[in-house]
Order: structure tokens, then sequence, then C-alpha cells
């Protein structure tokens, strides 16, 4: 399979501000105000379930029933302690409101090991017409996990993680396939996902069917032929964790 290349009309649907940080950014504070509201809520239910106990001990209290008061003095402070939680959940993310592309952009270059003028370049070549658009997954599949398209530009590579990480294309040491999983009321559940690491052992990944995986890593193999690419599909753990050494050992060389 072919991925599809960037276009007005995917542009204008995904980034309509023509910036992947801008998108980031927005999704960051449409994310915090969700959970804000979330946390009002629960701090209301504290706030009524002090009132409660505050009223539960006077009364305990003159009835005489020491033992009912202890017990009401204890589900105060749990309640209070949840309520103090929850507004420092708040406070935080009521700061975070007021970081804007700017402040993404440094978070992003922090995890990716790259210069903020490196990201910025990523974002002006994200829009470009060659820019291919990585549907890793199938539509429904995306869905149902959230995952983004990814976007390999020019000179960059990024696989639609939230953060974002982006590697730098000169840098990538190898990618590959792997199989881990996760267990369900007791039922293994496989999974598939793409892994690419650079030379800094920096390692991005995102769940990928098998065929648009391949593609990818096709796609890769021969813009850099010197990238350590497996035939296979890896297991999780020891066998990954070697071929993510080795990758990064023959880059250094």
């Amino acid at each position: 399979m072919e991925f599809e290349k960037m276009d007005p009309i995917y542009r204008e649907k995904h980034f309509p501000q023509s910036s992947v940080f801008e998108r980031a950014a927005k999704k960051n504070r449409s994310s915090s105000i969700v959970l804000i509201v979330f946390l009002l809520l629960l701090s209301a239910v504290f706030i009524a379930g002090g009132v409660y106990f505050i009223s539960l001990i006077r009364y305990h209290m003159e009835q005489g029933n020491s033992e009912s008061v202890t017990i009401g003095y204890g589900f105060l402070a749990v309640a209070a302690l949840l309520l103090l939680l929850c507004i420092l959940g708040i406070v935080f993310l009521a700061k975070g409101l007021g970081k804007g592309v700017d402040a993404v952009i440094r978070a992003s270059a922090k995890a990716s090991g790259l210069s903020e003028g490196e990201l910025r370049e990523f974002d002006r070549q994200a829009m470009d017409s060659d820019c291919y658009i990585l549907k890793l997954q199938s539509a429904v599949s995306a869905a149902v996990s959230g995952q983004s398209d990814g976007l390999l530009t020019r000179d960059y590579l990024w696989l639609g993680d939230l953060q974002p990480r982006v590697l730098k294309r000169t840098d990538i040491a190898g990618a590959c396939l792997y199989e881990w999983s996760y267990r369900v009321n007791k039922k293994r559940i496989y999974c598939l996902s793409i892994s690419v690491v650079n030379r800094q052992n920096l390692a991005v990944t995102a769940e990928a069917s098998s065929e648009r995986g391949r593609a990818l890593l096709s796609l890769l193999k021969d813009a850099h032929p010197h990238i350590l690419v497996p035939d296979g599909i890896l297991r999780e753990g020891k066998e990954y964790d070697t071929w993510r050494k080795e990758a990064c050992s023959a880059a250094a060389q």
C-alpha cells in the first residue's frame, strides 16, 4: 500500500491553523477543561459529604456516642483530603490553560531531544504537499484507540502521539514491528505496534496493522538503507530490547 500525501482538504480538516502544535495545544486545552469540570463536580460531592459528616458528628456528640464521633471525624478527614487534592488538581490544570503553542513546542523539543527551531521546521514541512500522512490503523481501530495519524516529512517523523515526540530522519537507527500484550479479565490481548528508534536510543511507537506497518518500514528502509529493520515481527521483552540495542550500536559506529 502507499500512504497518502498532504493535500488542502486534509490540511483544512485536521490542521485548520496549518500547525501540528496549534492542534496539540488546542487538544491540551480541551482535555484540561474537561478534567477541571470533572474535578469541580467531584469537589462538590466531597463538600456535600463534609457537610453531612459534620452534621452527623454533631448529632452523635449530642447523643454522647463518642465512638461514632471518632468514626465521623475519620470520614471527615478523608473527605477534606480528597477535596484538597481536587483543588490542587484544578489549580494545576488552570495554570496549564494559559500555555500556548510555544509551551507545547518547548515540551516537545525536550521530549524529542531536538531544538525548538528544528520542531518549528518540522511544523512547516508537515503542511507541505510532499508530507506523507501515516494512517497506521484502520479508521475504526484508530477511533477506538484514539490514535492520531502520523506524519513523515522530508526531514522528520512523527507517529501521532500527543506529546508530540518527533524524530529527525537522519538520526533514525532502526525500525521494527513488535507484538505486545496485556490482560483483561484474565484474558491475554495481543497488539501489534511499530517502533522507530534513533541513535540516541529514543524510541517512538504507535499501534499499526501488519500491512500499514510494513509499508512504513519499507518506506523508511528505501530512504535510509543503513537503518536496522528486522524481517519478521519481534516480541516484546528480550527480543525487542536486543534489536533496539543492536540498532543503536550499529548507528554509533
